[in-house]
């Protein structure tokens, strides 16, 4: 095996921490918690600490969604040829598929559970559910008790048509055009079907991400990225921010993500003063827990901020700072359960997370 490249540490290195910084958004969007913590926080008559948690929640963590579906589909292409359709089928097999059919059920268990235990059933107003094949089967179809998983379920549908999606952003030119066409198909609100439509919305940017993997791998893996160049972007988010809160549209959420990624990208590849090869610090271990993270977060913010309204205040400056902190607490428990799991090593943790160790 070829010894990787200091170009390629660095860009794996920013990866893992470019996943980080959106896994953190993910968790804030569901985080939100001012309809448990029903006491505002007044300042000169305005609920200041709502309408902050909202703005962290509902505008900057928005684009983290639209992120993450970018460089998936970057990450997917960028070493993608038709030799490799079957290799790739089988790793996300193992990486998408298995876990969301785990994870899905898994949900669908501790619910059933909940709703046989009087005080949790009260607690979290969840009716009793049947345990029957048909359940199980909606459950795991419908992602019926684990709603933020739809995004994992899309990405599998984007992974199974991807000889489709690789035949047509293959070239340069009418692979630009597809993207285009997609991108107007989603914009004009031409699919009439809810779930078709956000399909479609979300490939614009798979597509996308898959095109800049193919045509504009070099540029992205570069190294460092200058000052202008970071400043330039941050502009460009922000005006695509101001579009997508004056005008609410597809195209200002698909516009805001994409401009929202690119920021970011930049920002991590800044080349600052005094650094070495590394444009950021070397991630830690506990960083690249991201999908598990993802996979446990609702649960653990949705139980915590359940107990502390009922058992603490409902305050929303304790609400608050629950929010702030509750990203902290999904990686920390997340570390502990890896480090019982033979720090990644056991069977049942590497089935779970897709191999992941």
């Amino acid at each position: 095996m070829m010894n990787r490249t200091k170009q390629e540490d660095n860009f794996s290195n920013n990866v893992i921490w470019y996943n980080y910084i959106l896994c953190i958004l993910v968790i804030f969007i569901h985080a939100r918690n001012d309809g448990i913590f029903t006491v505002p926080v007044w300042i000169s008559g305005i609920p200041v600490l709502n309408e902050l948690e909202a703005f962290l929640a509902s505008d900057v963590a928005g684009a983290a969604v639209g992120g993450f579906y970018l460089s998936s589909g970057y990450l997917f292409f960028r070493s993608y040829s038709w030799k490799r359709v079957f290799s790739k089928y089988k790793s996300r097999m193992q990486s998408l598929v298995i876990p969301y059919i785990l994870w899905t059920l898994l949900y669908f268990f501790i619910h059933a559970a909940i709703s046989r235990i009087s005080a949790l059933a009260a607690m979290f107003q969840e009716p009793e559910i049947e345990i029957t094949w048909r359940t199980m089967l909606d459950a795991v179809l419908n992602y019926r008790y684990c709603a933020f998983l739809w995004f994992l379920q899309f990405l599998i549908l984007y992974v199974a048509g991807s000889p489709a999606i690789y035949f047509l952003i293959r070239n340069r030119y009418s692979g630009a055009a597809a993207i285009l066409l997609v991108f107007f198909t989603a914009c004009t609100n031409i699919i009439k079907n809810e779930q078709a439509a956000a399909v479609t919305n979300w490939l614009v940017l798979y597509m996308l991400g898959g095109y800049i993997g193919i045509h504009l791998k070099g540029a992205v893996e570069a190294g460092k990225t200058s000052f202008r160049m970071l400043a330039g972007t941050l502009l460009l988010a922000a005006g695509a921010f101001w579009i997508y809160k004056a005008h609410p549209s597809v195209f200002g959420v698909l516009f805001y993500s994409f401009s929202f990624s690119m920021a970011l990208w930049c920002l991590l590849l800044w080349e600052k003063e005094g650094v070495g090869e590394e444009t950021m610090p070397h991630a830690r271990d506990w960083q690249k827990n991201t999908f598990a993270v993802y996979m446990t977060h609702f649960m653990i913010v949705q139980g915590v901020n359940a107990l502390a309204g009922r058992y603490l205040s409902q305050s929303m400056g304790v609400g608050f700072v629950l929010f702030l902190f509750l990203p902290a607490v999904c990686f920390g428990a997340v570390q502990l359960a890896k480090k019982i799991c033979g720090n990644g090593k056991w069977i049942l943790w590497k089935v779970w997370m897709g191999s992941r160790s």
